[in-house]
């Protein structure tokens, strides 16, 4: 006979807390289960399909409230991965001040410092950009246990 467990008040406040930071051992303890198990509790939680489900749904909720679609992020990884840096200087080779970069440039600088003696630009890393593209379009073979294998591209010629 399966019973169907109601979600418990402490079950509801798990989920809404791992929503914060997306730690399953610190949301058990701020929803008041014990220090000392919170580790195996917050695991034990999140593969319970009904607390499952109640995470997945408040994300959904979530993203939806913030516009965070999965076009939206693949087109900002495209962004990072494919920013060029020569659009970071004008025709004559001056360096762009922040307003005046094209959409893409923009969004890929981490860190804009102009102190007056010069401008220090630190760009977002491509490799990790281009990384989850690679695997969302599928050009990673998978292999046991989820690591990832060699890359799966064919060229003909």
């Amino acid at each position: 006979m399966n019973v169907k467990r109601s979600l418990t008040d402490k079950r509801k406040r798990f989920a809404a807390e791992y929503l914060v930071d997306s730690n399953a051992t610190a949301a058990a303890k701020r929803a008041g289960y014990s220090e000392r198990t919170a580790h195996e509790i917050g695991r034990q939680l999140l593969l319970d399909p009904e607390v499952a489900a109640l995470v997945a749904q408040k994300q959904q909720t979530v993203a939806e409230k913030l516009g965070i679609t999965a076009e939206r992020v693949l087109r900002e990884r495209a962004r990072l991965a494919f920013y060029d840096p020569r659009n970071l200087r004008d025709k004559e080779g001056r360096v762009l001040q922040l307003h005046e970069l094209d959409e893409d440039t923009a969004r890929a600088v981490i860190e804009y410092d102009d102190t007056g003696l010069g401008r220090k630009i630190k760009l977002a890393s491509k490799d990790r950009s281009l990384l989850a593209l690679e695997r969302h379009l599928g050009l990673y073979a998978e292999e046991g246990g989820g690591e990832v294998g060699g890359l799966n591209i064919h060229i003909h010629l």
